[in-house]
C-alpha cells in the first residue's frame, strides 16, 4: 500500500513543479486591433494578341496598324482599414479580421480594344468606353482575412510574428471621376466593357508583423489565387500593404 502512495505523491509533487514552471505566456491571450493602412496593388493582364485595324468595320477593317496583348502590369495606389482579433498562445498564434479596402486602376485604351474585339459589345458600352479611357476608377472592395502563424521573439515590450493565410476579397462599387464629379460614373465590378471584374477574389497572404508596446506594425503581401476579371484571359493581382495598427 506504501508503494503505491508514495508513487502518487512523486507524481503529484512532479505535476506541481512542471505546471509553476509553465509560462504565463503559454495561456491564450487575445488582442482587439484597430488599423489603418496604404500600399500598391499591382494588375498583370496576360492579354492574348489582338491585331488592330483603322477602321471598326469588321467586313471592311481598313489599314492594319498592329498588334497588342501580352503581359501588362500596372500598379496602383490603395488604402484601408481594418478591425481584426488575435489570439496567441505560447509561439503560435492566429487572427481573423474584416475591413475595408479601396483600390484604383486606369481604363487603358486597351480595354477599348478588347471590347471591340468582343461581338457581344454594343455600341453604347463603345461609347462608354471612349469616354473613360484615360481615367482612374477606383474600386471599393471587402476584406476578410484569416491568417495563423508563429511568434519567433517575444518580449514584455516587443513581439515578432510571421504568418500566412488566405484573405478572401468581395469587390463591391466603383467610381470614376468625370469633369471634376467624383462619383460622375458609378459601376459595379462587372460594369466595364472589356475589363469586367470579378466580384469574389481569393488571396493567399504572407507577412510580418510586430508589436511595441500597444502598436502593431504589419507588412504583408497576397497574390490572387483566381482571375481578377471575369475575361478570357487571366489577371493577377499583387498587393502589398503596410499597416499601422493599436491594439486593445
Amino acid at each position: 500500500m506504501k508503494k503505491p502512495l508514495a508513487t502518487l505523491a512523486l507524481f503529484a509533487v512532479c505535476a506541481s513543479v512542471w505546471l509553476a514552471a509553465s509560462p504565463a505566456s503559454a495561456v491564450p491571450k487575445m488582442d482587439v486591433k484597430i488599423a489603418v493602412g496604404i500600399g500598391s496593388t499591382t494588375f498583370v493582364s496576360r492579354v492574348p494578341d489582338i491585331n488592330l485595324y483603322a477602321g471598326d468595320d469588321p467586313e471592311n477593317p481598313g489599314e492594319f496598324l498592329g498588334t497588342v496583348g501580352g503581359r501588362n502590369p500596372a500598379s496602383f495606389f490603395n488604402w484601408g482599414m481594418q478591425l481584426s482579433a488575435r489570439v496567441t498562445a505560447g509561439k503560435v498564434f492566429g487572427e481573423i479580421g474584416i475591413g475595408f479596402s479601396r483600390f484604383y486602376f486606369e481604363v487603358f485604351e486597351e480595354f477599348r480594344t478588347i471590347a471591340l474585339a468582343d461581338p457581344e459589345t454594343t455600341p453604347e458600352q463603345l461609347e462608354l468606353l471612349d469616354a473613360l479611357v484615360g481615367e482612374t476608377a477606383r474600386m471599393n472592395s471587402l476584406e476578410i482575412p484569416l491568417t495563423a502563424g508563429y511568434v519567433p521573439y517575444a518580449n514584455p515590450y516587443f513581439k515578432l510574428f510571421l504568418y500566412g493565410g488566405w484573405v478572401s476579397t468581395f469587390n463591391l462599387r466603383g467610381f470614376v471621376d468625370l469633369n471634376g464629379n467624383r462619383k460622375a460614373f458609378q459601376f459595379k465590378p462587372k460594369g466595364i466593357p472589356g475589363y469586367p471584374l470579378s466580384i469574389y477574389i481569393a488571396g493567399a497572404r504572407f507577412g510580418v508583423q510586430f508589436d511595441l508596446g500597444p502598436l502593431n506594425f504589419d507588412f504583408n503581401y497576397t497574390i490572387s489565387m483566381n482571375s481578377a476579371t471575369k475575361t478570357d484571359f487571366r489577371t493577377n493581382t499583387h498587393v502589398f500593404k503596410i499597416f499601422l495598427g493599436w491594439l486593445f
